[in-house]
């Protein structure tokens, strides 16, 4: 194949244009492919066109073409599309639709260029030109084919990666949650699995989504003393799933959140407050958290004390426990407080479960500091709040309503309105609709409100999950439900904010409810804030 023939084989797809850019949205699995789509995977597994047209396969080596159905593509780009592993000294790219046109700069060895599009993949594969115009691998053939094969392949490249997906079938879609099966914790993850299904069974009444029913899988871990995320790494290792659920893999978030990088699973409001602490990972692009976790509301917390106290008394110290996801919290704390102009910042570290309120308070009744973030539970706080009364000490107390609303009522009358809790989110938060079907859900499905926490963050993660799928419509892959949850701004699921999503952004409601404790009364009060915390770079 010369130049001349290949630029002439060129101009015809490219006067196409308008063809090629409104290729329609297609179906998914084998038994769905579009007639293009079919001849289009033909291409690709065989490097030989239904039509019979001859395609050939020019190597650049000066020699003649060869057949292309000596240089399919499978060859070296394997079945998915994602390369072979096996192919000897080659790297072949992912020619999957979403890894050729993702947006950003695509940086190989030795070039650099930006996303592919219809017309430059036709380029590519006719000419061996990069979008950038950059030559490609030597390895890459330039294969002379007719207009019409070049549109069913690149047809077939967009739907490529559902092809290789066990979880996605023409009438299902399978999706998984991890949840304890037996033991202490079993009845926390029934109520977790009962949910979920209400809301798919829901759903599959209504004709499912894009005609494909809900299938839920279920990991299941026990308190045998085995690892929780042996369940979720067996649950995406052996079975097909396309995305997780609202899983429960306690004390492992940042090992799920790695999992679901690792074999590039979306995972759907994992059921958590401590999701791994720090600036938004870039490398995240799977796990998409609901509401704001420990570290949002300790931020929070320490700028709601700004507007509470002096700037005399702007000095804070952090009371927690000596445990590592602890220390990352009043790290983020006391880097809040820097940022907000703090005077001081103390730290007062214990060993977990061994609080000793008297030598605390000692040893921070020296500098008095006008603010106390309190990290340990609600009777610890207790004991600290009366022991610092008997020193004449009344700072603001700040702490997570998770760590201390249980015995919140309990501490003096005297730091009534100087004790203020953090929520990621309140019953005042649920629409009139969302409280509705919430409900009936109960009603229709029989099952109670023992683990309602448990129960509402199941409830918005397959609302959330449901609505992403629908935006992913019927060409659906696991990075199609990526980007179309990143498309979800002020999504109101029934039981929470607003949530909003968007690229580098995997906390759907970053802010935070402060609510003040009125101990006279034994009531929480208002005016209760909501505060976004700023970022403290």
């Amino acid at each position: 194949m010369t130049r001349q023939a290949a630029a002439a084989t060129l101009a015809s797809v490219l006067a196409l244009a308008g063809m090629i850019l409104l290729w329609p949205a297609s179906a998914t699995i084998a038994a769905d492919l579009t007639e293009a789509e079919e001849r289009g995977k033909y291409i690709d597994d065989t490097g030989r066109s239904r039509s019979r047209r001859v395609i050939n396969a020019d190597l650049g080596n000066g020699k003649p073409p060869t057949p292309g159905h000596i240089l399919p593509c499978i060859n070296c780009h394997g079945a998915d599309g994602h390369g072979a592993e096996d192919y000897v000294g080659i790297a072949p790219l992912n020619i999957n639709w979403y890894a050729l046109a993702s947006t950003g700069q695509h940086v190989h060895a030795v070039r650099s260029h930006a996303p592919f599009d219809e017309l430059s993949l036709a380029r590519a594969i006719i000419l061996g030109k990069d979008p950038d115009g950059n030559d490609m691998e030597k390895a890459m053939p330039r294969y002379d084919m007719a207009k019409g094969d070049v549109e069913d392949l690149i047809a077939y490249l967009k739907v490529m990666d559902s092809q290789s997906d066990p979880a996605i079938s023409g009438t299902e879609l399978h999706i998984g949650t991890v949840v304890p099966t037996d033991g202490k914790h079993k009845g926390l993850g029934e109520a977790i699995r009962n949910t979920i299904e209400a809301v798919f069974n829901d759903v599959n009444e209504n004709g499912g989504i894009n005609n494909r029913e809900l299938k839920l899988t279920v990991g299941g871990w026990s308190d045998d003393g085995n690892p929780q995320i042996w369940a979720a790494r067996d649950l995406v290792n052996k079975e097909p799933v396309a995305a997780l659920v609202s899983p429960y893999v306690p004390n492992y978030d940042a090992e799920v959140e790695a999992l679901a990088t690792e074999k590039r699973l979306p995972v759907d409001g994992p059921y958590t407050v401590l999701q791994p602490v720090g600036d938004e990972d870039e490398e995240n692009r799977f796990t998409f958290y609901l509401l704001a976790g420990l570290e949002q509301q300790v931020r929070a917390l320490v700028e709601a004390a700004t507007a509470r106290v002096t700037p005399a008394d702007t000095s804070l110290a952090i009371v927690y426990p000596r445990v590592r996801f602890f220390d990352e919290l009043a790290a983020a704390a006391a880097g809040q407080a820097e940022a907000l102009g703090f005077a001081s910042v103390t730290e007062e570290v214990f060993e977990l479960n061994e609080f000793k309120a008297e030598s605390s308070v000692v040893s921070l009744g020296e500098k008095s500091p006008g603010v106390v973030l309190f990290l340990g539970n609600s009777a610890e706080l207790s004991q600290f709040a009366r022991r610092a009364v008997q020193t004449d000490w009344e700072p603001l107390l700040l702490s997570p309503g998770l760590l201390a609303e249980r015995n919140v009522f309990e501490l003096p009358d005297s730091f009534s309105r100087r004790v203020l809790l953090a929520y990621a989110s309140l019953p005042t938060d649920y629409s009139p609709e969302g409280a509705a079907d919430f409900e009936q859900l109960h009603e229709k499905y029989g099952f109670d409100y023992s683990y309602s926490i448990a129960q509402v963050n199941a409830y918005i993660a397959a609302r959330v999950l449901v609505e992403g799928l629908e935006r992913a419509g019927r060409n659906f892959t696991r990075e199609e439900l990526v980007k179309a949850l990143e498309t979800l701004e002020n999504f109101h699921p029934g039981l929470a904010p607003a949530l909003s999503y968007g690229e580098g952004r995997r906390i759907g409601s970053e802010g935070v409810h402060i609510v003040p404790v009125d101990l006279t009364e034994d009531r929480f009060t208002e005016p209760v804030r909501w505060i976004v915390p700023r970022d403290p770079d």
